[in-house]
C-alpha cells in the first residue's frame, strides 16, 4: 500500500465522495493546498499503487449522470509518470 496525494478541485469533492467506495484504497486526511486556491489535497493509501508513487490522478467520466472511474495515474516524487506494470505471460517450452 502506497501513501499518495490526490490534488482535487474543491468543486469536485462531492463527486469524489461518490466514487471513493470504488477505489482500492482509503483516505487518511484532507488539507487545503498551500500553493493553489480552490484545491484540496487528499492523503490516500492505495492498494496496488507503485511503491515509489507520490501523487495520483483519478480520471472520471459521467455515465448517466454518475461519475465512474476510467483510469488512475501515478507519478513519483520528481513528477515522472509511472506506467502501469503489465505482467507478461510465461514462455511455454
Amino acid at each position: 500500500m502506497a501513501a499518495v496525494e490526490l490534488h482535487l478541485a474543491n468543486e469536485m469533492l462531492d463527486h469524489f465522495d461518490a466514487i471513493r467506495p470504488h477505489l482500492n484504497g482509503r483516505e487518511t486526511g484532507r488539507r487545503p493546498s498551500p500553493t493553489a486556491m480552490g484545491i484540496t489535497i487528499l492523503d490516500m493509501e492505495m492498494d496496488g499503487a507503485p511503491g515509489q508513487a507520490k501523487t495520483m490522478e483519478v480520471v472520471l467520466h459521467l455515465i448517466d449522470g454518475q461519475p465512474k472511474i476510467s483510469e488512475i495515474h501515478y507519478w513519483d516524487k520528481h513528477g515522472i509518470f509511472l506506467a502501469p506494470v503489465v505482467p507478461f505471460p510465461k514462455a511455454v517450452d
